[in-house]
């Protein structure tokens, strides 16, 4: 793929951590000077979007370390663990001096006997090797591996870093801008850093500048989709979710509040939606199944 083609959540992914938005970046690089003490990381946020992955990445980009990178949710059985896990832990370095990296994304959906498996790994070969945790749900995560982990909380970005960085995107794509046009975009947004970049890629797009009557906020998106709903036009939602940049977990959530404030309550809605959010949760495709319960929702 060309980089002009790529999704530009990828294409402007920072690759080191000084590039970072995020008030955890000074942190982060007292650690990187000394390779060697670099402790286990679990990254922590209530929303998507923050940061926790390009930070993870970036980390294992500046030190040149072999790494396992793994999705949680896709690889949460006890054999990834002592399989995988157990047998790059226990392979020595191929740089000397310098400890092997494992990444464990969307670590809240690992199953607990996994975690469990890992805490003895973490344990045992901690000479040889450092954890990277990244979750949204913090309770899902046992406490023996909390505890033998520096948490970091991503709390909201700074809005003044965010500009600054969505300023470099529009000129670097030669896009006209104007300020209250992205800091409009910011607010609609926040505190989603990759929502952000997505909303000025869709600008991009159809050809339009950032501009306060240009800018679409996601809710609107998902506001129009939940008017697709109630006209039970499950095709038209569906031919959405499967052709754009549109989060299925995200639409989910704003269909359950949705529901959750309608009046009388939509008992069915919010029950499909929680059902949808506790797959997801588990592993299972989210457009798969979003998409699946589309025509449950609408009948």
């Amino acid at each position: 793929m060309k980089p002009e083609n790529a999704i530009w959540t990828e294409k402007y992914r920072p690759k080191k951590v000084n590039e970072m938005v995020g008030g955890f970046r000074d942190k982060i690089l007292k650690y990187l000077k000394d390779p060697k003490a670099i402790p286990h990381f679990l990254f922590y946020s209530k929303t998507p979007g923050t940061g926790k992955t390009t930070l993870a990445k970036a980390i294992i980009n500046e030190l040149k370390c072999d790494a396992l990178i793994l999705n949680s949710s896709d690889d949460r059985k006890i054999e990834v663990i002592r399989d995988k896990v157990k047998e790059f832990a226990i392979t020595q370095s191929s740089k000397q001096g310098l400890r092997r990296a494992v990444f464990l994304d969307e670590f809240d959906g690992m199953l607990k006997a996994s975690q469990d498996a890992l805490r003895n790994i973490m344990e045992t070969y901690s000479s040889n090797v450092f954890f990277i945790l990244t979750c949204n749900n913090i309770n899902k995560v046992i406490e023996p591996l909390k505890s033998r982990c520096v948490t970091i909380p991503f709390a909201y970005p700074e809005k003044s870093e965010m500009f600054n960085y969505l300023k470099m995107i529009c000129e670097n794509e030669e896009m006209l801008y104007d300020d209250k046009g992205l800091n409009l975009l910011i607010e609609k947004n926040y505190p989603s850093i990759r929502n952000c970049v997505l909303a000025l890629q869709d600008l991009k797009t159809e050809g339009l500048s950032v501009t306060e009557e240009n800018v679409k906020p996601t809710n609107e998106i998902f506001e129009s989709m939940w008017n697709m709903l109630k006209e039970k036009n499950w095709q038209e939602i569906k031919k959405v979710v499967m052709a754009t940049t549109v989060d299925p977990r995200e639409l989910n959530t704003f269909f359950w509040q949705r529901a959750l404030n309608e009046n009388p309550i939509n008992i069915k809605l919010i029950q499909i939606t929680c059902r949808n959010e506790k797959d997801i949760a588990w592993g299972a495709d989210p457009k798969i199944v979003f998409v699946t319960s589309i025509l449950e929702m609408v009948k």
